[in-house]
């Protein structure tokens, strides 16, 4: 089975489970909006070799798989299993692909000190291949995008949904955003059009709008 059957396979696979969530904040869009994102990253980062824009597409692909925001399940063992499938797949890349996709989260990464794991365990590549798909994900948290997503995903998953607390997680997450993205061209991507201006004027134009009232 060759890497585009896998590729696709997948691909529809997370179309229906991501879908089926029916939180557009994490949909099938916003997969494939990091997935063309962070191949866009690789690229410019000197990642050219097919084996790892496989192993980045895939990650990409399955990052929101059993994420522990919908799910109770262990999403290294859900990734695990939905791997089984691909018996031709190398043991090798189903271990990068796992690595990869459970290693996006940042509040995950945040509550486990991944710093001290990154200089123990990875060589550059390897190091650089889990950036490029973090850097992806984080800035599809930024600008227009970003701010309509943080809204869906309060209204749909908070008891109370409240704007305060959109606004809060809003300038608390791109916050850490701004210190968590690492690639060099992930940096210029996140910096560009606006993306964090776009967020820090909606907050001030909330507040201001909030204390005048």
């Amino acid at each position: 089975m060759t890497y585009k059957t896998i590729i696709n396979k997948t691909k529809d696979f997370i179309e229906n489970y991501m879908n089926s969530l029916n939180d557009i904040s994490h949909d099938f869009n916003h997969i494939n909006l990091v997935v063309n994102l962070a191949l866009n990253i690789a690229k410019k980062e000197g990642l050219t070799k097919q084996r790892d824009l496989f192993h980045i597409t895939m990650g990409s692909l399955l990052h929101d798989y059993g994420d522990s925001k919908y799910s109770n399940e262990s999403q290294e063992i859900m990734i695990k299993d939905y791997l089984k499938q691909f018996k031709k797949l190398k043991i090798y890349d189903k271990n990068e692909i796992i690595r990869l996709a459970s290693h996006i989260s940042l509040s995950k990464e945040i509550n486990h000190n991944y710093d001290n794991y990154y200089n123990h365990h990875y060589n550059h590549k390897r190091q650089l291949k889990l950036f490029i798909i973090q850097d992806a994900d984080r800035i599809n948290s930024l600008g227009a995008i970003g701010i309509m997503r943080y809204i869906t995903f309060n209204v749909n998953n908070c008891e109370k949904p409240s704007f305060d607390e959109i606004v809060k997680n809003m300038n608390d997450r791109t916050m850490k955003i701004k210190k968590f993205i690492r690639t060099k061209t992930g940096i210029q991507i996140a910096n560009s059009n606006n993306n964090f201006k776009l967020i820090k004027d909606f907050i001030k134009n909330y507040e201001n709008f909030i204390k005048d009232k």
